[in-house]
């Protein structure tokens, strides 16, 4: 006897259903008598696999296939289960013309509850074994119905339930083990042919990650560009050629169905020229990996992107001022520790000068003496070449303000006009002094009556001072304001 089919032996062992077990006999007729050619990933001769940043990817897959004159049927195994099938389109390059006829995703996969719903009209066996011999019989069933229960007639008679185990003589060629693509294609005659597969898949995306050492004088960051890969599309990715894209890219959103979708062929997408450095499409940034990378199923893996060891960076100190202190009389003193912020240019003469995709900074100490500790991290929105670049670490422990409305004033003004005078003392308890940006949030139109340090006007519902304050001493800052809501 030839062995039993892989499929066929797994599924010889009980199996829960109802509380009951399923069998197939492997006297039946099994999926290898299937018209049809399987072309499995083995004979894949490229995988090219393009990413993009909102959880989806684009798969052009070639394969290498012997073809018979006539019609072939070929079941394209290995596909992603969270192929969005309207985008699928499968074509064949040989010697003698070859066309397609017709390709469809085959999704519902083999279950238990699906052999049983697949058997509506058809005939079944029931075991049943004694309770104290252990023998084995078997009555005929026909499965009636699979809604809401199971409904058998079992000779003259219509049971509900199943009472014993059911025997199925064959699987239904509907079922498969995993997803698969089929396609059916006419050729003029015997010939090896190329096919490429090609599709969109959610389940997989990625993001840029990015570490900074910050040196010991702070003057500077050494900066490493990671690409987190993130697959859950239920396939694993092998040998594949990586291409990232960041940006935006607009999709229909579209209520998902169910039944198998048939298309025409279609050309395959153009591929880009060139690899290694970031590259532009349109209006998109891709970067190809230089090296092939396999990315299993439910898996992580990161990838370097770039490192710029030496990139300039300038520190400060920023206490944001809010609008309401103009409008209204304060009477208590607010204070607040400086946040702090790190600068730097996306620059060639800072070593970097190429477009940065959106992702997470994460800031470290680069101490060698000691131990590395984390300064903290911010988000970094795309950000194309010539850029500024301002990351957010957290507060400053030993910088501080504190805010006291010294005056405020609406009586005898035109209507709803507001003068305020405000007070900001900066106290410094470090070894070094440091400059701290004062900038004050000031709402409809406004004047800066007298100051005791020059302002300047960054935009036009904020002032803003620079003020230095002395190693373990501190310095003030008092203005008058005038509002007009």
């Amino acid at each position: 006897m030839a062995p039993m089919p892989a499929i066929l032996q797994c599924l010889r062992r009980p199996i829960a259903l109802t509380g009951l077990a399923v069998l197939i006999a492997a006297t039946g007729p099994a999926t290898a008598q299937r018209p049809e050619q399987t072309v499995s990933q083995a004979t894949r001769t490229r995988l090219d696999l393009t990413i993009y940043n909102g959880n989806l990817a684009l798969i052009q897959d070639q394969r290498r296939v012997k073809l018979r004159k006539g019609v072939n049927h070929l079941a394209l195994s290995g596909v992603s289960p969270s192929m969005q099938p309207a985008t699928a389109a499968v074509t064949a390059r040989a010697k003698q013309p070859v066309t397609l006829i017709e390709q469809t995703f085959a999704f519902d996969l083999l279950t238990p509850e699906a052999l049983l719903k697949h058997s509506v009209g058809r005939k079944v066996r029931i075991i049943k074994t004694h309770p104290t011999t252990g023998k084995e019989s078997q009555v005929a069933a026909t499965v009636l119905s699979t809604r809401n229960g199971v409904v058998l007639k079992i000779g003259d008679k219509i049971e509900t339930g199943i009472p014993g185990r059911l025997a199925f003589n064959s699987l239904p060629e509907t079922l498969r083990e995993r997803p698969t693509l089929l396609a059916s294609l006419r050729s003029k005659a015997a010939t090896t042919a190329r096919v490429d597969i090609r599709y969109l898949t959610s389940g997989i995306t990625w993001q840029a990650d990015y570490i900074a050492e910050l040196n010991a004088k702070e003057t500077a960051i050494a900066l490493q560009g990671v690409a987190t890969i993130t697959n859950n599309s239920g396939v694993s990715y092998k040998k594949a050629r990586l291409r990232l894209v960041a940006g935006q890219v607009n999709r229909r959103q579209v209520t998902p169905t169910r039944p198998n979708v048939r298309a025409l062929a279609a050309k395959p997408a153009a591929s880009v020229a060139g690899r290694g450095a970031p590259q532009q499409v349109s209006d998109l940034h891709f970067y190809p990996v230089d090296r092939q990378a396999s990315i299993g199923d439910r898996e992580t893996k990161q990838i370097t992107l770039f490192r710029a060891p030496d990139v300039p960076v300038t520190k400060e100190y920023r206490i944001l001022g809010d609008g309401t202190f103009y409008t209204r009389r304060f009477g208590n003193a607010l204070v607040v520790n400086a946040e702090t912020i790190l600068r730097f240019k996306n620059v060639k003469s800072g070593g970097l000068g190429l477009p940065m995709p959106a992702g997470t900074v994460r800031v470290y100490s680069g101490a060698r003496q000691a131990a590395t500790i984390f300064l903290g991290e911010d988000g970094l929105p795309h950000t194309a070449n010539g850029e500024e670049i301002e990351l957010k670490l957290g507060r400053a422990f030993d910088i501080t303000a504190t805010r006291r409305q010294k005056d405020f004033r609406k009586q005898g003004l035109p209507k709803n006009t507001y003068e305020a005078v405000q007070e900001i003392e900066v106290r410094n308890a470090t070894e070094n002094s440091v400059v701290v940006v004062l900038e004050e949030r000031i709402p409809g139109d406004w004047k800066i009556i007298s100051s005791s340090a020059k302002h300047k006007k960054p935009a036009s519902d904020r002032a803003e001072w620079r003020i230095t304050v002395p190693a373990q001493g501190k310095a003030t800052l008092s203005y008058k304001a005038r509002v007009q809501l």
